[in-house]
């Protein structure tokens, strides 16, 4: 990789995990010129732009990662959280789905499921979709450092993947507790 490309990707995760929104849209669009086809670029600036509430330049940019890279679950799944915040749950879904396609281990893909499942009262489909995302986060630890947006940790506020597979247990535990009471 271009040592200024990662130098400006680097920046701008920083200043994302930061919460310097403006700042990382900056780097990450500094990024972008510096190499149009870097499909990781493109989805960090989707998500600087989905916390910014710019959701509509924030599917743009998910569409322009995949344009790049079809293969790239992490941009689907990103894509979803934007349709999530929008009320747009079949448009997530789907594109929670194809995460997984693209990805059969993409665990986070099945946790995003399994929170659209959830908000629909589908209780069903969320505990499936949570027992697949918590065995196989349990196999693919180095996915768990990986940082980014998901409904299922709730709030819209900044939010880490690496804490929710002991979460995950907990929620199908309580689901299948109020399943079986109700």
């Amino acid at each position: 990789m271009n040592p200024e490309l990662q130098a400006r990707l680097a920046e701008g995760e920083r200043l994302l995990d930061e919460g310097a929104l403006e700042e990382a849209e900056r780097a990450l669009r500094q990024a972008i010129a510096i190499d149009v086809r870097y499909a990781p670029a493109h989805s960090k600036l989707g998500v600087t732009l989905a916390r910014s509430k710019r959701y509509d330049e924030a599917i743009e940019c998910f569409r322009d990662a995949l344009e790049v890279d079809p293969l790239f679950a992490a941009a689907y799944s990103n894509l979803g959280n934007v349709y999530y915040e929008q009320n747009r749950e079949s448009d997530a879904i789907a594109a929670y789905k194809k995460a997984v396609e693209v990805d059969p281990d993409y665990w986070i893909g099945y946790q995003n499921l399994a929170a659209v499942y959830k908000k629909q009262g589908n209780y069903h489909e969320f505990v499936r979709n949570m027992k697949k995302a918590t065995g196989l986060s349990a196999r693919a630890p180095e996915r768990r450092s990986w940082s980014g947006e998901t409904p299922a940790s709730g709030g819209g506020k900044r939010r880490r993947w690496g804490c929710l597979p002991g979460a995950a247990i907990l929620a199908i535990a309580a689901t299948a507790a109020w399943l079986r009471f109700s």
